[in-house]
């Protein structure tokens, strides 16, 4: 299950739902109930779960009603979301336990009651149970045994029951480079789909997706002693070309990378000058640049998005999901 949250971390959901499904993918992972209806309002007929609502949204009933699968997070929704299912059907669900980060899911304690009470509700059809692993970028964390010990200690009882679900999947990217979940049925794969280590460094067998690119718009001189942009953060100490391309801090880079960053313009790395803007940023040109030509931000040909990211002390996460939806997408 490929999860396509956050748009799709950046890189377009409906464009990579397609992508996915061109790809055979039969079932796609999302975090809210919007998401799923996009995807699902795109025109796509395929299984989507979606995890995180509030019961109280009239989306839900619409969700329901063009078939996306819940992730039921609480016990308190089961009778409420039975409600909402139209007659003569059934919403396809996941119990959605926490097993130790604490944050939305059913407690660990009082799962397994409410797995009993979603198998005696009519309108629903429990398909799958899911958790979340809490720090599964490190090898041999104690949480995470912890966790994978209770979630494997409750798939066993549910057996023991007579409860065979089809879906048990508490793997993340996380989870599936890190620990051996062969015994479950399925992983929800989310920043390594994209080709990024989860932990935030470059890996050999992860290649990152995404190139983010935009020409130079404007080339001029700047004399000595003149200053680039807000705040006057940066002064040439010489006659310099400069180039302006139209993208900022609005669009896809962290303005905390401002005088750290550079970009690359015909196979060269050219500093970017001065606090990047909202709208566009300031970089040192050569005279054989011209109009036009791509300046690339990060990506193939240019800086790794972990070295952006290490820059701008974030998280490759953070970057890739502030893509600006002033970015155009091209799938190649």
């Amino acid at each position: 299950m490929p999860v396509l949250k956050a748009n799709a971390y950046g890189h377009g959901l409906e464009g990579m739902a397609k992508i996915c499904r061109d790809a055979n993918v039969d079932y796609i992972g999302v975090a809210t109930i919007g998401e799923g209806l996009a995807i699902r309002n795109s025109g796509d007929k395929g299984a989507i779960l979606a995890w995180l609502y509030s019961i109280d949204n009239t989306e839900l009933k619409t969700a329901i009603e063009q078939n996306i699968d819940i992730g039921i997070f609480d016990e308190t929704h089961i009778k409420k979301l039975a409600q909402l299912v139209p007659p003569n059907k059934k919403c396809r669900v996941h119990i959605h336990v926490d097993t130790g980060i604490n944050r939305s899911g059913v407690p660990y304690t009082t799962s397994l009651h409410a797995i009993k009470e979603i198998m005696e509700t009519p309108q629903l059809e429990l398909i799958g149970m899911m958790s979340h692993l809490i720090d599964s970028e490190t090898k041999n964390s104690k949480r995470v045994l912890k966790q994978l010990a209770r979630f494997r200690k409750l798939r066993d009882r549910l057996v023991e029951l007579g409860i065979n679900l089809k879906y048990i999947h508490i793997a993340n990217s996380g989870g599936c480079l890190n620990y051996d979940m062969s015994d479950f049925t399925m992983c929800r794969s989310g920043i390594a789909v994209y080709g990024v280590n989860p932990n935030g460094k470059p890996d050999k067998n992860l290649i990152p997706a995404i190139t983010v690119v935009s020409p130079l718009v404007q080339l001029k001189h700047i004399s000595k002693n003149d200053v680039v942009g807000y705040n006057a953060t940066f002064k040439a100490h010489k006659l310099m070309r400069v180039g302006v391309i139209a993208l900022g801090y609005a669009d896809t880079i962290p303005r905390n990378a401002s005088g750290k960053m550079f970009v690359t313009i015909n196979g060269t790395p050219r500093k970017v000058l001065g606090l990047e803007s909202m709208d566009q940023i300031v970089v040192e040109a050569k005279e054989s640049d011209r109009l036009g030509d791509d300046a690339i931000i990060f990506g193939k040909g240019g800086m790794s998005i972990q070295h952006l990211a290490k820059i701008s002390k974030m998280s490759p996460y953070e970057i890739l999901v502030h893509t600006g939806n002033r970015v155009k997408f091209e799938y190649i």
